[in-house]
């Protein structure tokens, strides 16, 4: 029975026509056809506890009827008295309801069970008044088995008619049948205690049974909820998996990165529904943006360039951590893309490797509350095959270039190498060997001057070495090797204040001596620092230079600043190209080279500051 108010009659007909359709199924394996009988027969379990219960009191009343009659049970005659004949009758019913569990057309019988077995329980009472207390407990049966189907209000009303049945034939039998018996206040007493019972005892059941049953449907639906929020979860996992496999076939299959970003937008789409989608890149300018990649981009967007300011915008290229937008309307950077107009909130997920940014991918929705963090962890994962792309292409990029500034470098390194070797020691190679033309002829002319001479001549030859030195330690110094980047910018600027009287230059490296640079990493910031402090001596006009180096985390930073005249660094940009010469401009593809990263800040009037960050060890 399960505490669940199951229609049984309908029920065991509805399996038993589905046990007899399915026998000649012969498709259905042998043990998913075991399992599908199992759960049959427990289905018809409350029809089958009933009758079983009413074979058990059968049984009982079988054994007790010589209580009941003083006829023989067996053989049924014409002269078999009423309770015999009822009884037999009573277990002729209890055989049709057994047929009707297996046998549709005896199904209806299965509705009417219940107020038969009523009839049947009031008859043995009419018939045997004198024992009615033996029949008071067999009404509980039906009674309770109908409650389990009903309402507490028909169960009520069920109760209140097998007691009406119960009264009624107690009271004939005592008025009639039991020769006038006469009952005593206690009888009626007890009598009523009965009517109570088989009046409510229905109606608690039915109502215990629909408690039972709506907890058992509340379960129900929550097992069915979390099913679907397990499928669901799947579902999302599946197109997940989908879609990150989609933007890596696109990523393997070809170069062009924005084939790439444009995968990563139309597979975001479906895992992550919006109403349009952007990627923005760096257009190469200072603080500038532009539209590399859309889906659902109004015309009037394409390639529309975005100057950022202040806002979530800068604070998402600043951080690696994607973002929630919740009012896209206050983003002033972005009120002039029409695309985003109807928009409300968005997502802003940075395209970011390492200590380089190259823009970022942007999703917004026309519905309030539209993306989860879940979804932007989405989002974050199918960008970082767009970073991928995008660092590919800057490689490609910066391979094309870095050969075609590698020629050009080695050639301008010749010439400066040539100019300098003339305008230095080859000049004063010269003069030495005039010089000492000179004193040979002085040895016959004058020996006097000889020695005067000879100390010009050692002052000169002296001077030149310092020269030659200083080149080979610009050009590659040894101390760099043995004994790190500190020593060798001591000695660097120790050379440069013994020359530049007008400018003060100060080295601030405090808690460096224990970093560990690699060689090339090495070598290549001493070359920044070099043509930084190179660039501020000729041109800044400074009366200091500072040159710091501090470790920060896992990085080293070094700074070269000067309170010089300064320069306009937009105007210097844009003569980049034509200028033909690596200067200062260039330290950002030589840091790139050893994977660190350089910025530039100058304003005219208030100096240059160049600052590199590299990776330790």
């Amino acid at each position: 029975m399960n505490g669940m108010p199951i229609h049984w009659g309908r029920s065991a007909s509805f399996i038993v026509s589905v046990c007899f359709e399915d026998i000649t199924l012969e498709a259905i394996t042998t043990s998913s056809s075991q399992s599908t009988s199992s759960d049959r027969w427990q289905m018809l379990g409350g029809d089958r506890f009933y009758t079983f219960a009413r074979w058990v009191i059968l049984l009982l009343l079988f054994v007790i009827s010589n209580l009941l009659t003083d006829a023989p049970i067996w053989p049924i005659s014409g002269e078999s008295s009423p309770t015999v004949i009822t009884l037999w009758s009573y277990a002729l019913f209890g055989v049709l309801t057994t047929l009707a569990l297996f046998v549709p057309p005896f199904q209806p019988l299965l509705n009417l069970a219940y107020l038969l077995d009523i009839a049947f329980i009031s008859l043995l009472t009419l018939l045997n008044g004198e024992q009615h207390v033996i029949f008071f407990p067999l009404y509980l049966l039906p009674l309770i088995s109908s409650a389990l189907r009903q309402s507490p209000m028909v169960s009520l009303m069920s109760g209140i008619a097998a007691s009406f049945c119960y009264v009624t034939a107690l009271l004939i039998w005592s008025q009639v049948l039991g020769r006038n018996v006469v009952l005593q206040p206690l009888d009626y007493v007890s009598l009523g205690l009965r009517v109570v019972t088989l009046s409510f005892v229905p109606w608690l059941t039915s109502g215990l049974a629909e408690r039972w049953s709506a907890n058992n449907r509340r379960r129900v639906e929550e097992a069915q909820q979390l099913t679907e929020k397990s499928l669901r979860d799947a579902q999302a996992y599946r197109d997940q998996m989908r879609s990150l496999y989609e933007v890596a076939y696109a990523l393997s299959t070809t170069m062009d990165y924005r084939h790439v970003l444009s995968s990563t937008l139309r597979e975001s789409r479906k895992l992550v529904p919006y109403t349009a989608g952007m990627v923005l890149l760096s257009s190469g300018n200072p603080d500038e943006l532009y539209i590399a990649a859309g889906e659902s981009l109004h015309p009037s967007d394409q390639n529309r360039r975005i100057t950022i300011g202040r806002g979530d915008l800068v604070n998402a290229l600043r951080s690696p951590d994607p973002r929630l937008v919740t009012d896209i309307s206050r983003e002033l950077d972005l009120s002039l893309v029409e695309t985003l107009r109807t928009c409300k909130n968005a997502c802003l997920v940075p395209l970011r490797a390492g200590l380089r940014t190259y823009g970022l991918m942007l999703v917004a929705s026309d519905r309030a509350d539209a993306f989860s963090h879940e979804q932007l962890d989405m989002l974050n994962a199918l960008a970082n095959y767009a970073i991928i792309a995008l660092q590919n292409a800057q490689l490609i990029f910066d391979l094309k270039e870095e050969r075609s500034k590698l020629l050009s470098k080695e050639e301008e390194v010749r010439h400066q190498l040539a100019r300098d070797l003339h305008d230095g020691p080859a000049q004063a190679l010269a003069a030495i060997t005039m010089n000492i033309e000179f004193i040979k002829r002085l040895l016959d002319r004058d020996p006097t001057r000889v020695i005067e001479e000879l100390d010009k001549l050692s002052a000169l030859a002296k001077r030149t070495t310092y020269e030659v030195r200083t080149m080979l330690f610009e050009l590659r110094p040894l101390v760099l090797e043995t004994q790190g980047l500190r020593v060798t910018l001591e000695q660097y600027l120790e050379r440069f204040r013994a020359n530049s009287k007008n400018t003060e230059i100060v080295l601030e490296a405090d808690e460096t001596d224990d970093i560990e640079l690699e060689t090339k990493t090495e070598g290549t910031l001493f070359n920044i620092i070099q043509e930084a402090l190179n660039n501020a001596l000729k041109h800044a006009r400074a009366e200091h230079i500072w040159v710091r180096l501090r470790r920060q985390g896992t990085t080293l930073v070094a700074t070269v600043e000067d309170n010089g005249i300064g320069f306009d660094k937009a105007k210097i940009m844009r003569s980049y190209e034509k200028r033909g010469s690596f200067g200062l401009l260039n330290i950002d593809e030589r840091a790139r080279l050893v994977g660190g990263a350089a910025e530039m800040e100058s304003t005219p009037g208030k100096g240059t500051t160049v600052r590199v960050v590299v990776p330790l060890d």
